[in-house]
């Protein structure tokens, strides 16, 4: 039997430490924050952080799961752009916050944890809903999430005038399109 005492304790110790993470990596950038940072603002012992996380990388990846997951389901399913929608208005409302993730080297760990996903989405894909490629499946799932990442960057960066509709349609048909059986 699970202990839920346990369970809400590890929760809220995860919880504290993923609000630490991001509150630091926001105002001083990735670089900058060291797990001795992210303890102190969590007020949690380094055992501790270390019982939870092997790295500070790892609160990273974990933060990116809900904007890969998101992302990835344009590959392989019947996502329809506005499913989109609210993550891009979203990194639209916080650019100013959020351009640590748009930048080296968190930029490069998102699109690895996003090209995993993909790189998943893309296994449960029967051979023939997709296209035959010599392309191996790794550097397929890198692609489209370089593209995909690439054009949300750019976007924000400068696009200011495109609407965020505009970009999901894109993001869909173009991950798609790079996907789509030849005719």
């Amino acid at each position: 039997m699970v202990n839920r005492k346990t369970d809400r304790r590890t929760e809220r110790t995860r919880t504290a430490l993923m609000s630490a993470f991001l509150e630091l990596i926001l105002s001083r950038g990735y670089e900058a924050v060291a797990v001795g940072d992210i303890i102190r603002r969590a007020n949690v012992g380094r055992s501790t952080f270390y019982l939870h996380y092997a790295r500070k990388d790892a609160l990273l990846k974990e933060s990116l799961k809900g904007p890969c997951g998101i992302l990835a389901a344009c590959v392989g399913g019947d996502v329809a752009p506005q499913t989109l929608l609210p993550l891009l208005e979203h990194f639209r409302d916080q650019r100013s916050l959020n351009r640590v993730f748009f930048e080296h080297p968190v930029r490069s760990l998102w699109v690895k944890s996003l090209a995993a996903l993909i790189e998943r989405n893309l296994a449960l894909i029967p051979n023939t809903s997709r296209r035959r490629s010599p392309i191996p499946r790794a550097l397929l799932a890198l692609t489209v999430a370089e593209m995909q990442t690439g054009l949300i960057m750019h976007w924000l960066n400068g696009a200011s005038g495109v609407k965020s509709d505009l970009i999901a349609d894109a993001l869909v048909f173009n991950t798609r399109s790079m996907l789509a059986r030849p005719a």
